[in-house]
C-alpha cells in the first residue's frame, strides 16, 4: 500500500473505496419526515393502535443502493424508521442480523421454495397473484405458523400486482384462512413526479382501499408514495411512505437542490508516467497527448462500477483542481491527466465522486468553494439514472462510514 499525504480517510484493504456519510443520510431522513402530513389520508381510524402518524419505510434494497445495507439500516431504525424494504428473501435475511427486529417487506414475490424461510424469519411477503397467496397459505399450514402477507395492487404500472377487480377474491382467501395475516395493501407509482399519472393511480388505489375496508374488518396499513411523491403529492402518503433514493441524497437525473448526497468515491495514485506530445495511452489509443503530459494510474475501473462509457469524458478532483480522465477505462485501472498538478505523486488521493472537503491542506480551508462531482453528471453522460450507477458501485469497493466526528468504521471489501 502506498503512503498518502492528504489528511483523508482511506481503506485499509484497497487503494480505491467508497465513503458513506451517515450524517448526510440522517439529514435526508429529517427532510423526508418534514414532508409528511400530520394525518393519514385513507381511513386512519382503522389503523392499528389508532395512530395517525404516517409511517416511513426505508428502502434498503441492493445493499442500500450501494451504500451498505446493514450500517445504513441500523442507523435508520435507531432514528425511528418504522419499516425496511428489500427486494428479495436473501436481502431480508441479511438484515435479520440487526439487533433491532423491525418489520421487513420483501417488495417482490418470493419464490415458492423461499416461502418457508421467509415465514421462519418473520418477514412480510408481497403477494401479486392468487397462485402465490395459495402457495403461501399451504406452506404456512404445513408449518403451523402464520404468514404475513401484503397484497400489491396494480393501479396502472402493469409490472407486478393484482388487478383491482381481483382484490376482493384475494381478500376472501385471507379472510377464511387463519394462517394468513393481512398486514398491508399497497401499490407502486409509475411516474411519481407526474401529477396526472399519479392522480390517476391514486384514484384507483383509494377506491380499492375503500372496498377492502368495507370487506375486511381487521386493521391493515396502506402505502404507495415513493421518494418523489412524498415531496410532491401529500395525498399519496396514506398510512406509510416508501423512501429510497432520497435517503441517499440523490434524484434520478439531476443534482438535488434540497438533499445531501451521502456517497463519495476515491482512489489513490499508484503509478505516474510522463509522456511526450503525440503519444497515446490506454487500450486502443483513444487518447493522444497534445502536450508533454504526466499521467497517473488509479486502481479503479469498470469492474468496480465505473462505466466504460465514461472513458475520456469524466473528470476527477485532485488538490483543489479538476483534472480529466483519459484513455479507455480498464477493468481495474484508469488514467488521469495530472499535468496541471505538478506536486502530485504516488499515494495522493483522487476524488471521482464527491468533493475534497476535509483535504484542506491543499485548498486553504475554503470548503464552500470546493467543486463537487456528482453521480447525476455521470447519469447524464450515460443516459441513465443515478439509481443504477449507485448500485453498480457496490460491487467490490470497500465502504468507509463517517458520521459527524465519530471514528470511521469499515465493512471491508464487497
Amino acid at each position: 500500500m502506498i503512503q498518502q499525504r492528504q489528511p483523508t480517510l482511506s481503506s485499509v484493504r484497497r487503494d480505491a473505496w467508497v465513503e458513506v456519510d451517515l450524517a448526510a443520510i440522517e439529514k435526508n431522513l429529517a427532510i423526508v419526515t418534514s414532508f409528511l402530513t400530520a394525518d393519514n389520508k385513507v381511513n386512519s381510524e382503522n389503523l392499528p393502535n389508532s395512530s395517525t402518524k404516517t409511517k416511513i419505510m426505508a428502502v434498503v434494497k441492493s445493499d442500500a443502493y450501494g451504500h451498505g445495507s446493514l450500517p445504513v439500516a441500523e442507523m435508520l431504525v435507531a432514528l425511528g424508521v418504522d419499516w425496511l424494504g428489500v427486494a428479495s428473501v436473501d436481502e431480508a435475511c441479511q438484515l435479520r442480523a440487526l439487533e433491532s427486529k423491525p418489520p421487513i417487506l420483501i417488495l417482490g414475490p418470493a419464490p415458492s421454495w423461499a416461502v418457508k424461510t421467509a415465514i421462519e424469519a418473520d418477514l412480510n411477503m408481497t403477494v401479486t397473484s392468487l397462485t402465490e397467496l395459495k402457495d403461501i397459505s399451504a406452506t404456512a399450514t404445513r408449518m403451523k405458523r402464520a404468514a404475513q402477507v401484503n397484497i400489491k395492487v396494480d393501479t396502472g404500472m402493469h409490472r407486478l400486482g393484482v388487478l383491482p377487480g381481483s382484490l376482493i377474491e384475494m381478500l376472501d382467501v385471507v379472510k377464511c384462512d387463519h394462517n394468513l395475516k393481512l398486514v398491508s395493501i399497497f401499490s407502486h407509482l409509475a411516474m411519481a413526479a407526474d401529477p396526472d399519472a399519479t392522480a390517476q393511480q391514486n384514484s384507483v388505489f383509494n377506491e380499492c382501499i375503500r372496498k377492502a375496508r368495507s370487506y375486511i374488518k381487521e386493521p391493515f396499513i396502506t402505502h404507495m408514495a415513493s421518494s418523489d411523491a412524498v415531496k410532491a403529492f401529500p395525498d399519496t402518503h396514506c398510512d406509510m411512505v416508501r423512501v429510497g433514493i432520497h435517503l441517499y441524497g440523490l434524484e434520478a437525473k439531476k443534482d438535488s437542490d434540497f438533499l445531501h448526497p451521502a456517497m463519495s468515491v476515491r482512489a489513490r495514485i499508484n503509478h505516474t508516467q510522463e509522456i511526450e506530445a503525440g503519444e497515446s495511452a490506454g487500450y486502443n489509443y483513444t487518447w493522444t497527448a497534445k502536450r508533454p503530459s504526466r499521467l497517473a494510474s488509479i486502481p479503479i475501473g469498470y469492474a468496480d462500477g465505473v462505466d466504460r462509457g465514461l472513458s475520456n469524458r469524466m473528470t476527477c478532483l485532485l488538490m483543489g483542481k479538476t483534472i480529466p480522465q483519459v484513455g479507455i477505462i480498464s477493468m481495474d485501472q484508469m488514467l488521469v491527466d495530472i499535468t496541471d498538478v505538478p506536486q502530485a505523486q504516488e499515494g495522493d488521493v483522487i476524488t471521482l465522486i464527491g468533493s475534497e472537503q476535509g483535504q484542506g491542506a491543499f485548498v486553504d480551508g475554503k470548503t464552500s468553494s470546493l467543486p463537487t462531482l456528482s453521480l447525476a453528471t455521470w447519469a447524464g453522460m450515460l443516459d441513465t439514472i443515478t439509481y443504477e450507477l449507485a448500485c453498480r458501485l457496490r460491487v467490490r469497493l470497500p465502504r468507509i462510514y463517517t458520521r459527524h466526528r465519530a471514528a470511521p468504521f469499515t465493512t471491508g471489501d464487497k
